[in-house]
């Protein structure tokens, strides 16, 4: 069988791979840093990053780079594109005021779940994830919740030869272990634990749900251990709130 011809430019992957180095822990990058990043050399990585700084996607202080106001506003302009961003926001704000704890939204991507919204608390221990943030579905809780609604072949292509990175001796190890946690977690309906990624908090989440009853998102509350129970009004007040933003998708 012919190979189809590949039509994609390594100029522009190159670039988008730059933009796609930054992130809440890495903020700002030296053109070195960028090089060592994309596996380039610093002259080539040079003619990137001087476009996309001309083209007004990174701004430079001294000899550190930053993502600059363009490259936010292609990723707002995402966000205002996803029906769930819009309906979920006042129901999560609600849940917040009420809760006193942060309320999160995000998509599945891949393997990884990309956040999409978050309403903040303002409580001294504060689960804080970043709108944009990008973060291994198989040890969230959301992403759990995603993962729960594929089917068993569509989960065994997007995790084929995946290297399960646990940061937590709690998360699955490979991928017999998540596909059993996600029997469990679909049966449940939410998931509630305490968080595989960050140390003392606590996650409680619910799908949202489509009218043709695909998990099309999923929110979460979290807070510090110390302050968020995992009881079960806590978790059902959660579902309630996901069933109410499930009505309006």
């Amino acid at each position: 069988m012919a190979k189809e011809p590949d039509y994609r430019s390594n100029s522009l992957l190159r670039g988008l791979s730059i933009l796609e180095c930054f992130g809440h822990r890495r903020a700002e990058m030296t053109l070195t840093e960028i090089a060592e990043a994309i596996s380039v050399t610093s002259s080539a990585a040079y003619r990137f990053v001087v476009t996309l700084e001309h083209e007004g996607y990174l701004a430079r202080q001294d000899n550190r780079y930053r993502l600059a106001p363009r490259a936010m506003s292609l990723g707002f302009r995402y966000l205002s594109s996803l029906d769930v961003y819009d309906i979920a926001r006042l129901p999560a704000d609600a849940l917040r005021d009420e809760t006193g704890f942060t309320v999160h939204v995000a998509v599945l991507h891949g393997t990884e779940i990309v956040y999409v919204y978050r309403a903040l608390s303002d409580r001294a221990m504060v689960s804080n994830v970043p709108v944009g943030s990008r973060l291994p579905a198989f040890s969230t809780t959301m992403g759990r919740v995603l993962l729960s609604d594929l089917t068993e072949p569509e989960l065994c292509r997007r995790f084929e030869g995946y290297d399960f990175a646990r940061m937590s001796p709690r998360a699955p190890a490979t991928l017999d272990d998540l596909r059993e946690l996600l029997h469990e977690d679909r049966a449940r309906g939410y998931v509630a634990q305490r968080s595989h990624l960050a140390t003392g908090t606590l996650s409680i989440a619910a799908p949202l749900v489509s009218r043709h009853g695909r998990y099309v998102a999923a929110m979460n509350l979290s807070g510090h251990e110390m302050q968020l129970t995992l009881d079960e009004a806590v978790i059902e007040r959660v579902l309630d709130t996901a069933r109410t933003i499930s009505s309006m998708l």
